[in-house]
């Protein structure tokens, strides 16, 4: 898992876990490589053994927005991995600090205009789907606002509660509870269309930036010369394991996931598109990660 534990990666490995090990015959043991944005375990993952004992939950960072922005990156997607299925994808939100006075992202993005790099926004780290999402929309709304990356969604979110920074992108299951409780407020999410899970909070898209897409996803990959038989059996085994309907209320709807257990095809595809889009993003923004 390539962020701390506790997270929604981690909260989803674990919750693997168990039923794969039960299916292999063998246990499944969850390791926490926390660092960089996730490209820690993403490299750890590419040099392991290829023997189908090693995955990696892998999500928009490490796997895609690194490779398209990061310089000198220590591992290659397409040489060094091997895609076994796209667990699912989640709405991101963007949430603000109550103090900040924006209750839409209108008011938000006016705020930042008036005072250009006054506001600070967290990130679960350098190169995360979290640091990207305000990348873009720094670029699409003409705004300023300063990044602050910190080791995980934990910290981050406890940053944003104490108002060190104002404004998260980040998945609905650290945000919402503190939502409900009234110490945080969602301004929009960003994925290209409503999630139907949180319907009544308009996208990025809807509020005025036409195109704006930020979804979160997870695919598991393995070392690329994992042999075809082992990724073939990891795959039946988690797609069985994902699309069971009694995981349905115990963890996707409390996690907020649109649960998938697709082919490796489909999630190399879905790997490959974002890569590119997140090329086209740095490249029209002018970012690039050291």
């Amino acid at each position: 898992v390539p962020f701390a534990p506790g997270g929604q990666p981690d909260v989803v490995a674990r919750s693997l876990a168990g039923p794969l090990g039960e299916a292999l015959g063998q246990p499944v043991v969850v390791e926490n490589r926390p660092g960089a944005g996730g490209n820690i375990a993403a490299d750890a993952v590419a040099k392991a053994a290829p023997d189908g004992h090693t995955l990696l939950i892998g999500t928009n960072g490490p796997l895609a927005v690194s490779p398209a922005l990061a310089k000198n990156l220590p591992y290659d997607v397409p040489r060094d991995f091997a895609f076994v299925t796209l667990v699912g994808t989640a709405p991101g939100l963007i949430a603000v600090h109550p103090s900040l006075g924006a209750a839409t992202l209108a008011k938000l993005v006016a705020k930042a205009k008036a005072k250009p790099g006054a506001l600070n926004f967290a990130s679960v780290g350098k190169g995360s789907i979290s640091q990207l999402t305000m990348e873009q929309l720094n670029g699409a709304a003409g705004i300023r606002t300063e990044h602050i990356p910190y080791n995980g969604g934990a910290p981050a979110v406890t940053a944003l509660l104490a108002g060190d920074v104002q404004v998260l992108a980040l998945n609905p299951t650290a945000l919402i509870p503190h939502v409900k409780a009234g110490k945080l407020k969602v301004v929009a999410q960003t994925g290209a269309k409503r999630s139907p899970l949180i319907p009544d909070v308009p996208t990025v898209a809807e509020s005025g930036y036409p195109g704006f897409d930020a979804s979160v996803w997870m695919v598991i990959v393995v070392p690329a010369k994992t042999p075809p038989e082992a990724v073939r059996r990891l795959r039946t085994d988690l797609s069985r394991i994902i699309r069971d309907p009694a995981l349905k209320s115990s963890l996707w709807d409390k996690q907020w996931i649109d649960p998938v257990g697709s082919s490796p095809e489909v999630a190399g595809r879905v790997v490959r598109e974002e890569t590119a889009k997140w090329a086209r993003v740095g490249k029209a923004l002018g970012l690039t990660l050291e």
